[in-house]
């Protein structure tokens, strides 16, 4: 396999741990958290790229395995990096890229942002009808507006509208992307959480479900929706990671925070100006602050000597699987292969 078509699988696989909020152990060193920079845009093809509708900064520890999500709203003022001018966020990638995107969220947020990975909406919905479908609660109001906004981005969805509302409704492709783009009935905060709704049930499902013809299916789906800086290296131990978290334990945060900016029409054009000392002080306070629980997790009571060697000794005879179980096992067995091709 050619090693550029095999970086392109590896990268669908990378996005699949993304997901996941999987721990990569590659990246442990002075620093324990890695900031991932996650891109949804309408539309990708390699010399196109357009607005990005959902940004997400997904933010794992390596050493204590917690996972974070903090989603940016679209709309935010933002100074273009090198420039003069301002922009809504949303614009920088259909600009500049990535990188412009991740520039000015440094800059602006005081981040350390350096890797990135973006996915088009259309391999999202195509994922989501790999998985079978997701369950999610949706209110009546929710209904009406994903019909009206149901775009035909999976051809394994069609163009079924949802008739149901409720808790733990099955959505498909296009109704689930729909979803997590709803905005209109409530607001573009709103939206945002309904996006990382969406993300972390497609983990679940995932997680519950995988096996390696499903992984293989998804991977070759995504392998022409992603684009990432990663390298080989990184993605092969974010894929082999991909199934090992706790989904009940992701903690969510938004920048701008409540009652930290404005909102309205400035010269003309609707957009968000936050307070971005504020911000970025509590977005880095989300993220790299420890809890007591953590500190006291670190300085563990010593065991007597005669219960730490039984300890060891059941250690030895019997290991236990790993969280993740089997779906664990299959995706390193993926990822073996991948491995074995490039070589």
């Amino acid at each position: 396999m050619q090693k550029k078509t095999l970086r392109r699988l590896l990268a669908a696989m990378m996005a699949l741990a993304l997901l996941l909020g999987s721990i990569p152990a590659f990246a442990a060193g002075e620093e324990d958290w890695m900031n991932i920079l996650l891109l949804g845009c309408d539309s990708y093809t390699k010399n196109s790229r357009q607005r990005t509708d959902s940004m997400i900064i997904l933010s794992l520890n390596t050493r204590t395995n917690r996972v974070k999500m903090t989603s940016l709203m679209r709309d935010t003022w933002i100074t273009v990096p090198g420039h003069t001018n301002h922009r809504k966020l949303t614009e920088l990638c259909a600009v500049g890229g990535p990188d412009l995107t991740i520039r000015a969220i440094n800059d602006n947020f005081d981040m350390n942002i350096e890797k990135y990975a973006l996915i088009s909406l259309e391999g999202i919905a195509e994922v989501i009808d790999l998985l079978g479908g997701v369950e999610l609660d949706v209110t009546e109001a929710e209904r009406k507006a994903l019909n009206k906004g149901l775009f035909d981005l999976s051809s394994l969805s069609g163009m079924e509208q949802l008739e149901e509302s409720g808790e733990q409704v099955h959505l498909n492709g296009n109704q689930a992307t729909a979803f997590a783009r709803i905005r209109k009935i409530d607001s573009d905060y709103v939206r945002t959480e309904r996006q990382r709704t969406v993300l972390v049930e497609m983990a679940r499902k995932l997680k519950a479900g995988a096996n390696p013809a499903t992984l293989l299916s998804i991977v070759s789906t995504l392998s022409g929706y992603v684009e990432t800086n990663l390298s080989l290296p990184e993605l092969l131990a974010l894929a082999q990671a991909g199934l090992n978290v706790d989904l009940d334990g992701i903690e969510q945060f938004r920048v701008p925070a409540d009652g930290t900016f404005k909102s309205g029409m400035f010269d003309g054009i609707w957009c968000i100006k936050p307070n971005f000392e504020k911000n970025a002080r509590l977005l880095n306070e989300f993220i790299y602050s420890e809890d007591e629980e953590e500190a006291a997790e670190e300085a563990p009571a010593e065991e007597p000597a005669e219960e730490a060697a039984a300890a060891e000794e059941i250690a030895g005879e019997e290991t236990a699987e790993p969280e993740g179980g089997a779906a664990s096992s299959e995706m390193a067995v993926v990822v073996d292969e991948a491995i074995g091709d490039a070589e």
